[in-house]
Order: C-alpha cells, then sequence, then structure tokens
C-alpha cells in the first residue's frame, strides 16, 4: 500500500500529483524555474531534499498554477501598467489567485500559509530603509497579515516608519486595500485597485513638492543670522530644514513612481524561483531530474515480422494465461460457517460443528506493468529483437485480464525551446496505460542513457493507476547517465510499493542496481523468455506466496 508520507517526501512524486489536481504540467530539471503560461519548471535539485525545499517548491508549484488558472495575462499585457503599478497589481493579484485555488482545494491555504510565515515572518532592520520602498513592503505584508496574522507586529512596525515621513498616507491605502479585499474577483479589478494606490501616491508626490516650493510666511527661503564678534553665520532655519526634508521625502516617492524593475522588491514568485535555483547543485546533471516527453520516430512491423513476432506471443500468452488462471480458481475449504456441506453430515453424530464448506477467490491480477526500454545509441545492434521482444511480452501481458499494460522508450528528442533550459532528458510513451498495444514499437537507436531520469517520469505516471499492484522492467545494456539518480528512483519507488525489475542486455550493471530483482542475458533470443520468467516470479512467487 502506498503510504502518503512516502509519497510527500519525494518531490517528484508531490509535484505530479499537484501538477494533475491543478490541470498543469509541472517538470523537474536544468538550471532555471519559471512558468511559461502552460508548463511550471523547477529546477534540478538536491537528491535529498529536505521538508523545507519540499515546502517551497511544493508552494511554488501552488503559487504559479494559481496564476496559470486565474490570472488574465492577455488583459495584463494591454494594461500598460508602469513598473510600480506592477509590482502592486501583483501583490494584489497573488493574494485574489491564491484564495480562488484555495476555494477549490482547501489544502492548499495550508501551503500557502507555511510559505508566507517561512519568506516574510522574520524581523527586518528599519533603521537605514528607504520610507517610499517600504510603501511596497507594508502593502505586501498588509495583503499577507489577512490569512496569516503573526504577520501583523512586523506590518505595523512597518506602518510607523511610513506614518513617521508621510503622515495619514497609511489611512488612504486602508480604503484601498478594503476594497482590495471586498470586491477584487478579477485581474481587471486588480489594475484598478493598482492604479488608485498609484494615483494616491502620485498626488501625495505632487503635493510635497508643491509644499516644498512655497515658503511658509513668505520666508522659508531666507536665511537667519546669528551674529557674533569674529563675524556672522548663515544657519538654516527650522523651516528649511523642514522643507528640505519635505524635498528629500517627495523625491524619493517621485523616484518609486519612476523606478525600473530592478529596482524594486522582488514579488513572490521571483523569490521563490530564486529560492529554488539557489538550492540547485552546482552541476545540475548530477541532481533530480524528470525526463521529458520528447519526439521519437516508431514505425510497424512488417506483416513477415507481425507473423513470427505473434508465433511467441501466442505461446508466451498461453504459459501466462494458464499460470495466472491456476492462482484464481477458487478453493474450498471445511469452516464453521458458510454453505451446508451435505457430505460433512456425519460430523453431527461426534458434536462437530464443521459441516459447512466456504468458498475462497484468491485474489485476481489487477497489476499495472510498465516495460521501459533503454533505446540509447548503445543499442544499435540489437533495437529490432529488443522492440519485437517488447512487442511480444506486451503482447501476451495484455491479454491477460487484470493487467494494465505500458511501455515507454528512452531516450527521445527534446524540441528546441526546451533544450534551452538544459535538460535534455527526454523519453517517449509507446503505450500508454488504458491504451492498445499497437504494433508500432520499432525505432533507431541514439542518444545517452537518462535511466533514472525515465523512470521518475514512470513513476509520477503509474502512481495514479488503481491497479493494487505496480511492476516496473527495465530493459538496458548499460550505466545510467547519472546513477545516484536512478538509485534514488528505485529507493523512492520501493518505498512507494513499486516493484522494479531489470533485464542487462549483454552487461551486469543493471544487476548492482536491482540486486535479486534483475538477469543478464548474453543473446537477444533469451530476452523474450526472460522478460516472461521475470513477470513469471512476479506474479506467482510474489504476490501468491
Amino acid at each position: 500500500m502506498i503510504k502518503n508520507r512516502h509519497i510527500m517526501a519525494s518531490l517528484p512524486m508531490v509535484a505530479s500529483i499537484l501538477g494533475k489536481k491543478y490541470g498543469v504540467n509541472v517538470e523537474i530539471g536544468g538550471e532555471a524555474a519559471f512558468t511559461d503560461g502552460k508548463t511550471i519548471q523547477l529546477p534540478s535539485l538536491p537528491l535529498d531534499c529536505d521538508e523545507t525545499l519540499i515546502g517551497l517548491a511544493r508552494g511554488y508549484i501552488d503559487h504559479e498554477s494559481a496564476h496559470i488558472r486565474e490570472t488574465r495575462f492577455d488583459i495584463i499585457k494591454s494594461a500598460n501598467l508602469t513598473p510600480m503599478e506592477m509590482q502592486i497589481w501583483n501583490t494584489f493579484e497573488d493574494w485574489r489567485v491564491e484564495t480562488r485555488l484555495s476555494k477549490l482545494f482547501p489544502g492548499c491555504r495550508q501551503n500557502f500559509n507555511w510559505l508566507i510565515r517561512h519568506l516574510f515572518e522574520s524581523e527586518r532592520d528599519l533603521r537605514d530603509c528607504n520610507p517610499a520602498t517600504e510603501i511596497l513592503n507594508w502593502l505586501l505584508l498588509a495583503v499577507r497579515a489577512w490569512d496569516v496574522p503573526s504577520l501583523c507586529k512586523i506590518r505595523d512596525q512597518t506602518g510607523i516608519i511610513i506614518d513617521g515621513h508621510y503622515p495619514g498616507l497609511l489611512n488612504q491605502l486602508n480604503s484601498v486595500l478594503q476594497k482590495v479585499r471586498t470586491y477584487c474577483d478579477s485581474t481587471e479589478d486588480c489594475i484598478l485597485r493598482a492604479k488608485e494606490v498609484a494615483s494616491i501616491l502620485k498626488d501625495r508626490t505632487e503635493n510635497m513638492e508643491k509644499t516644498a516650493t512655497e515658503s511658509p510666511s513668505g520666508e522659508s527661503s531666507e536665511l537667519s543670522v546669528n551674529e557674533n564678534k569674529e563675524g556672522a553665520d548663515l544657519l538654516p532655519t527650522k523651516s528649511e530644514e523642514d522643507t528640505q526634508k519635505q524635498r528629500q521625502l517627495s523625491q524619493q516617492l517621485r523616484n518609486l513612481l519612476n523606478a525600473v524593475a530592478d529596482e524594486l522588491p522582488k514579488n513572490l514568485g521571483e523569490i521563490l524561483a530564486e529560492d529554488l535555483v539557489n538550492k540547485a547543485p552546482a552541476n545540475f546533471y548530477r541532481g533530480l531530474q524528470v525526463a521529458m516527453i520528447g519526439d521519437k520516430k516508431f514505425k510497424e512491423f512488417s506483416p513477415e515480422e507481425l507473423r513470427e513476432i505473434r508465433k511467441s506471443s501466442s505461446a508466451l500468452k498461453t504459459r501466462l494465461q494458464s499460470l495466472m488462471q491456476a492462482k484464481v480458481l477458487k478453493r474450498s475449504h471445511i469452516a464453521r460457517q458458510g454453505k451446508l456441506g451435505t457430505h460433512q453430515l456425519h460430523k453431527f453424530a461426534v458434536s462437530d460443528p464443521r459441516v459447512f464448506v466456504k468458498h475462497m477467490e484468491r485474489q485476481g491480477i489487477n497489476t499495472a506493468v510498465h516495460i521501459l526500454i533503454d533505446c540509447s545509441r548503445s543499442m544499435h545492434k540489437r533495437m529490432a529483437l529488443t522492440t519485437k521482444a517488447c512487442y511480444a511480452v506486451a503482447k501476451a501481458l495484455e491479454s491477460v485480464k487484470g493487467i494494465n499494460v505500458g511501455v515507454t522508450a528512452f531516450p527521445a528528442t527534446l524540441p528546441f525551446r526546451r533544450v534551452t533550459n538544459a535538460n535534455d532528458a527526454a523519453l517517449y510513451p509507446i503505450v500508454s496505460h488504458g491504451d492498445p498495444v499497437h504494433s508500432r514499437f520499432f525505432t533507431k537507436a541514439s542518444g545517452c542513457t537518462p535511466m533514472g531520469e525515465a523512470t521518475w517520469w514512470v513513476l509520477q505516471q503509474m502512481l495514479p493507476l488503481t491497479e493494487s499492484r505496480k511492476i516496473i522492467l527495465i530493459l538496458t545494456d548499460g550505466d545510467p547517465d547519472c546513477q545516484s539518480n536512478m538509485i534514488e528512483a528505485i529507493d523512492h519507488g520501493r518505498k512507494l510499493g513499486f516493484e522494479i525489475y531489470g533485464i542487462g542486455i549483454d552487461d551486469n550493471a543493471i544487476t548492482a542496481l536491482l540486486p535479486h530483482h534483475s538477469c543478464t542475458i548474453r543473446h537477444l533470443s533469451e530476452l523474450a523468455p526472460a522478460m516472461f520468467g521475470i513477470m513469471k516470479d512476479a506474479f506467482i512467487n510474489d504476490h501468491f506466496k
């Protein structure tokens, strides 16, 4: 049985579950964290992900999924917001979309609250802060404190700084926040409220600039004279000190209004992406990566090849079906309850209550099997017979009631846009679970051996399947590109209840990765029997012992 604690401790499984739940695609690998409006990309991460790192990744997926589902990016593009307006809009929109997602998926609220506390709850040094820039931080803290009240203290500390330099401003901003909390139901609403805040700041700037240019009582520009015996010292009056301060504060607001994006505080998505990238290993190829679906050409077997394959497939199918049938037949035994057994009535004479017959049927197959085929360049001379053997076994397994078959080849070729993210691990699903086994199996060998990345992907695809047993069979002729990633995939797969087997083709590397659950063949003619033998042991010896 798959235990939830093992799922939550596995970042690829968490990413896959969240992606399917939210209707987005989540990929892991490369050196960047970003979203393109359809796919959420996590960078390659350490294999030993701790709870904090998983929490950050989970929060990033939740946050970006909320935007993908709820934000109208087309409206934002046409709104022509200034960088500061965009920053304020982001603060309001982040809260809005996260709230919407939390209503649909209540578990998100807990994830978001953990994330907000983790990022914003620590005390801040406000001694040398720019009071104008702190307005943006105060807006962020004020909005986030609606869901995480523990931020109120830090919000109020920031508010004291702002109120000391811009008296009355917070009252104006609070009136806008009330509208955000009560009426913001769309991207357009958040744009309007962001522009309203910008208008308040612009008015305050202009009023301060106007006040600074006007001398109080017509004397602000004059200097008082303090004379003594040695001469006259010219000192600024108190009113001029106030004027200079007004000019400085108004200039800081003006700078804020005209700031470029790099001069403004980072938004939540940017903070999360930066944290995840900083935690990525120096060599991301050595980290946790999951293969992505790429392109690979396959073609049908010829009629002559199909006739040959079907002969061996028929023999395998007959043997497999007979073995399975023997294990699910009804068994009967004498019991104290059940149906009265007419041949047991004589036991009444000796007061033996076991006169009933109880029928039992052993558990059915109810198993998902996934065959993972190494198609790297070293398999060049072996691809024809390997694909034939895989097709034969897949057809034989498909014929048995209760077995759900999938087949995947690795590696594949990624589209150019994905290669730019530097994660080049790709695969191609030949047969997806639930689909009939077709005969387009033959392909050419090329590329490296992203075995660990491919295994992670298969684990993700099989996790939500309803079958009680999940078996992965890996066919390979060499070592994985990243052995540590493969070991981690096997370890997590077994914790999740998967059974992983391997067949080495003229190479013993797989037996080191899967001792007692693998074998090595020296001739391709041994492949189909070896695959059948492993399936036989898996179905008969392990499950029904």
